[in-house]
C-alpha cells in the first residue's frame, strides 16, 4: 500500500488558497522510524516570540534529552551540539534561532537495532515542512521549517517548537575534540557527524525517490492549484501532484543542463487520484507517456556526473550519482564522492573518510581558516536556498588535526529516505564494523 500511505502522509496539506496554502503542516514525531502528522498551522504575526535567545556566535538552541545512566558522556555529547552549532552560525547568518530537539540513547534496548555488523550512528531532519509558493515561479515546494523562518515574512504559518529532529546512539564508540590522534579504528568524530546531520536539517535534501522500479519520481501530495469543489458547492475529485523540495528546484541534468523542476512539470501532466490503490497507480503511470521522463531521471541518477545543483551558469556542485543501483537517502541527496573528497566542500559527501576527523579533513583541503567545514560551494547553495551567508568566515572553535596517510575503508551511509513514509528525514551514518575486518 506505499502510495496509500503516501496519501495519507500528505492529505493533510491540501489547499486552494495562498493564505490557506500554510493552515496545514506535516511534523515528524520521530525522525528515526518516520512517524508522522498531519497538523493545524494557522497564520500567525511574527510578532511571536517562542525562541531561547540565541548567542552571536550561536544561533542554535538545543533541547537535549540523554536517556543512558552515564552523566561524563551525556555532558560529552551536549557540548557537541554546541560547537556544531558555532561552526554553523560562522557561516550563515541566521536571521532567527533553529532549535534542535535531540536525543543521546541507546537504539540496541530502545529500538531493537542491535546488528553487531552494522550500526546506525543516529538520525535527523526537519521535525515540520511547509508548503510555500515560490514568488518566481509560482511553484508549490516544500520548504524545512528552519528555512521558512529565514523569510521573515510579517505573517507565517505556526511554527513547531523545534525546527530539526536529531538522534544519535549511544551505543557506538565515538571520539571527541581533545581524544588521542591518531582517531583508533571503529570509532567516528561526532562532531563531524552531526554538523553533517545538521545541514541536512537546514534543507540539503531532496524529494526523489524510486518507488516504481528504475525509474524516479519526487514525493506525491495534494494538488494545490485544483478546486476540491465546484463552484456550486459540489465535491471534486481528489486530485494529486508531484512535489519538490526547494532543494530540487536548483539540480540540473549534465551535460545538457535540463533541469530537474521541468521533469517534474512533464510528470504532472499524468493525472493522480488520491483515491488510487497503489498497484492501479504504478501500472497506470508505468503505461503513461510520463513515465519515459522518470526513466530519464533514474539513469542520470546512477550516471557519476549527471546532477549537479545549478549554483551559476558557469558553476555546478556535483551530486552523489555513481551509486549503482540507486540508493535512497545516498544518491542525489549528498556531494560527489569523487569530485569532493579532497576539497573543502567534503562534508556533504556519503561516504564518512576513514579515520579522519572534522579537523584532519578541513587541514588537509587547507579550509580550517578559510571557510571551515562548510566549503566555498556549499555556501553559495545555501544562499541559493535563501539563506545569508557571511562574507568572512572566522573559526569559532580550533580542532586538533593528524596527518594520517593511511587506507582503511570506512563507511557511513545516509539514508534521507524519501520512501512514502519517511520524507526529507536524515537516517544517516550506518557504521560497518566489517570493514575493518
Amino acid at each position: 500500500m506505499i502510495l496509500l500511505i503516501y496519501f495519507i502522509i500528505i492529505i493533510g496539506l491540501s489547499c486552494l488558497t495562498p493564505m490557506s496554502l500554510s493552515e496545514k503542516c506535516l511534523d515528524y514525531l520521530s525522525p528515526l522510524n518516520g512517524e508522522t502528522k498531519i497538523v493545524d498551522c494557522p497564520m500567525v504575526s511574527s510578532n511571536d516570540k517562542r525562541q531561547t535567545q540565541p548567542t552571536l556566535d550561536n544561533m542554535f538552541a538545543v533541547d537535549f534529552s540523554c536517556l543512558i545512566d552515564d552523566s561524563v558522556l551525556c555532558d560529552k555529547v551536549e557540548k557537541v551540539f554546541v560547537t556544531a552549532g558555532k561552526f554553523i552560525t560562522a557561516t550563515l547568518n541566521l536571521k532567527a534561532v533553529v532549535s534542535v530537539d535531540a536525543q543521546f540513547l541507546n537504539f540496541c534496548t530502545t529500538y531493537g537495532y542491535c546488528d553487531k555488523g552494522k550500526t546506525t550512528l543516529g538520525s535527523a531532519g526537519p521535525a515540520r515542512l511547509l508548503p510555500y509558493q515560490g514568488p518566481t515561479d509560482d511553484k508549490v515546494r516544500l520548504y524545512p521549517q528552519a528555512l521558512y523562518k529565514q523569510m521573515n515574512l510579517p505573517e507565517h504559518p505556526q511554527f513547531k517548537k523545534n525546527e530539526i529532529l536529531a538522534m544519535f546512539n549511544s551505543n557506538v564508540s565515538y571520539w571527541f575534540e581533545g581524544d588521542p590522534l591518531p582517531m583508533p579504528k571503529r570509532r567516528v568524530d561526532i562532531l563531524y557527524v552531526v554538523v553533517h546531520e545538521l545541514i541536512h536539517g537546514l534543507g540539503f535534501s531532496t524529494a526523489w525517490n524510486n518507488n516504481v522500479g528504475e525509474a524516479l519520481i519526487p514525493l506525491i501530495g495534494p494538488s494545490f492549484t485544483t478546486p476540491t469543489s465546484t463552484p456550486e458547492g459540489f465535491p471534486v475529485a481528489a486530485n494529486g501532484q508531484f512535489l519538490e523540495s526547494i532543494f530540487d528546484k536548483y539540480i540540473i541534468l549534465l551535460p545538457s543542463g535540463k533541469p530537474l523542476t521541468s521533469i517534474t512539470d512533464e510528470l504532472n501532466k499524468f493525472p493522480i487520484n488520491m483515491e488510487m490503490q497503489e498497484t492501479e497507480f504504478i501500472n497506470s503511470f508505468i503505461a503513461s507517456p510520463q513515465f519515459p521522463f522518470s526513466q530519464e531521471v533514474y539513469k542520470s541518477a546512477i550516471t557519476q556526473g549527471a546532477m549537479s545543483f545549478r549554483l551559476t551558469k558557469d558553476d555546478d556542485f556535483i551530486l552523489e550519482t555513481s551509486i549503482v543501483p540507486f540508493a535512497q537517502g545516498s544518491s542525489i541527496a549528498h556531494a560527489d564522492l569523487q569530485t569532493y573528497l579532497s576539497t573543502s566542500d567534503f562534508l556533504m559527501m556519503f561516504t564518512y573518510p576513514p579515520r579522519s576527523t572534522l579537523g584532519q579533513m578541513m587541514s588537509k583541503a587547507g579550509s580550517a581558516n578559510t571557510t571551515g567545514p562548510i566549503g566555498p560551494k556549499l555556501r553559495l547553495l545555501f544562499e541559493i536556498l535563501g539563506y545569508e551567508v557571511k562574507k568572512d568566515y572566522v573559526p569559532p572553535v580550533i580542532l586538533s588535526s593528524y596527518k594520517d596517510d593511511g587506507n582503511d575503508s570506512f563507511s557511513i551511509i545516509s539514508n534521507i529516505s524519501f520512501n512514502l513514509t519517511l520524507f526529507l528525514i536524515c537516517i544517516l551514518l550506518t557504521f560497518n564494523y566489517n570493514s575493518y575486518i
